[in-house]
């Protein structure tokens, strides 16, 4: 029997996780248009006060006390696959989300691909047991391991590099597979588009000027509207776009900014052409999580990350260095001289923008789609 059903799972604990199962199952209809898929958020399987701790618990402490997230994230990552700590995670992560295991045995899947830890991490004790007969594979959706993506019982791994498969296999995987596939992203990321300059014009920018693009949120004690009026300031030539994301007061903060800098600034709300955004832009500034650097990877757009979240955005961030695609900076003064130095340097940028495409693993959700699926590529 073939496969007919197949379940993404993720969790809404920063967007890329959702953004990668979105990427998935779209390439899965795309390629195999007969086959049944769903893509859930595991959380909306499992009881209020849980669901509550998990989202709003992360987000507040990323944002707030990113040096205690760090402790964290090391603390955990330090402890052995079968260590208590992560036992006693995996119990409390079963208890609260009976509701999935309900889910699954009535969708009966052929496959289950998990674009977050905490399904599989749920999900994988009933395979071992024998009480879930469908394979389980864990797609990771950063550029380095931590422990709490390795579950035994997971029929396979989907990552991003070679060197993060040769890192799995070192923690102790069993008979798991690897696959060195890249971090699955929307295909509209992997289209060819005109050169920079039409697509300014396209946007009503102009065409001759260097042009950042500044992704949404906060930069640590600096919000996104600030970086820009601070960049606009010191960079009088350049122009910039500004996306918001969801965060209705920072898009009116940017839209009177916009106002003020008369032509130099292009601001956006939530908006569904990041692609083409990025495509009209000669640099990014933005923070580094897994599914924005695979973005811009595969946009050919160098990154200069502005104060990562400790422990995955960092690891994400020294990916990028070490592939001469992206830029680090902690303070804004080291942005601002950061930007201004490549900007006057045209052939690094030209370098960077070349070696980000070389980076690049813009097939990666129909690669995945393909493995799943059992097909030859």
């Amino acid at each position: 029997m073939g496969i007919e059903r197949i379940l993404v799972l993720s969790v809404k604990a920063g967007a890329g996780h959702l953004r990668a199962a979105q990427a998935l199952t779209q390439a899965i209809r795309d390629r195999y248009p007969n086959v049944e898929i769903v893509n859930a958020d595991t959380l909306e399987y499992t009881n209020a006060a849980f669901r509550k701790g998990y989202t709003e618990g992360y987000e507040a402490i990323v944002r707030n006390l990113p040096s205690v997230w760090e402790r964290i994230y090391e603390t955990l990552e330090a402890k052995p696959v079968d260590s208590n700590t992560k036992k006693l995670s995996t119990l409390l992560s079963r208890l609260n989300a009976k509701d999935l295991l309900k889910f699954v045995e009535g969708f009966r899947p052929d496959i289950i691909a998990c674009t977050h830890f905490l399904p599989a991490e749920v999900l994988s004790a009933q395979r071992r047991k024998g009480k879930l007969r469908a394979p389980i594979y864990t797609i990771l959706t950063d550029y380095d391991i931590h422990s709490m993506w390795i579950q035994d019982g997971v029929t396979g791994y989907f990552v991003a590099s070679s060197e993060m498969a040769h890192a799995l296999r070192a923690k102790g995987i069993g008979t798991a597979s690897v696959e060195v596939t890249g971090i699955p992203i929307l295909p509209e990321f992997a289209k060819e588009y005109p050169p920079r300059a039409e697509m300014r014009r396209t946007l009503g920018l102009n065409a001759d000027r260097h042009t950042v693009l500044v992704a949404a949120g906060g930069f640590g004690m600096m919000s996104a509207d600030e970086a820009v009026k601070l960049l606009a300031d010191c960079l009088p030539n350049a122009q910039f776009i500004a996306v918001a994301g969801k965060n209705e007061d920072l898009e009116k903060r940017l839209k009177k900014l916009a106002r003020a800098c008369k032509g130099r600034l292009k601001a956006f709300g939530f908006v569904d052409n990041m692609h083409e955004l990025m495509a009209a832009s000669d640099l990014a500034v933005s923070k580094s999580g897994g599914l924005t650097t695979s973005e811009c990877l595969a946009m050919g757009l160098p990154l200069l990350v502005f104060n990562p979240i400790p422990g995955q955005e960092e690891r994400n961030a020294i990916y990028l260095l070490e592939h001469g695609a992206g830029l680090w900076a902690r303070t804004a003064a080291q942005m601002i001289f950061k930007v201004k130095t490549l900007f006057d340097d045209p052939k690094r940028l030209a370098e960077m923008q070349q070696a980000a495409r070389r980076a690049a693993r813009p097939q990666a959700a129909f690669t995945i789609a393909d493995r799943l699926m059992g097909a030859a590529v």
